[in-house]
């Protein structure tokens, strides 16, 4: 991984006011969380964007692309 410096600072950028004061072992660990947390929000965003010009294409795609953005609208807190 990056630097101890490199991930207090992305654990800053992500609302962890209190970063540079935790220790390294929590550094890291945090900053894997939030890593992993930031790629699944790409794959996403990739797989969403591969859904809409798809269902551009084709009325099954376009009824996919639907139900996807609906499923992830759900909150899930109900």
């Amino acid at each position: 991984m990056w630097g101890i410096r490199r991930q207090v600072s992305v654990l800053l950028s992500e609302g962890h006011a209190q970063a540079p004061h935790y220790p390294i072992g929590m550094v890291w660990d945090e900053c894997q969380l939030v890593v992993e947390r930031q790629n699944r929000a790409h794959a996403t965003e990739a797989t969403l964007v591969q859904l809409a010009v798809s269902s551009i294409l084709s009325k099954d795609s376009a009824k996919e692309f639907r139900k996807t953005l609906k499923r992830l609208n759900e909150s899930g807190y109900e």
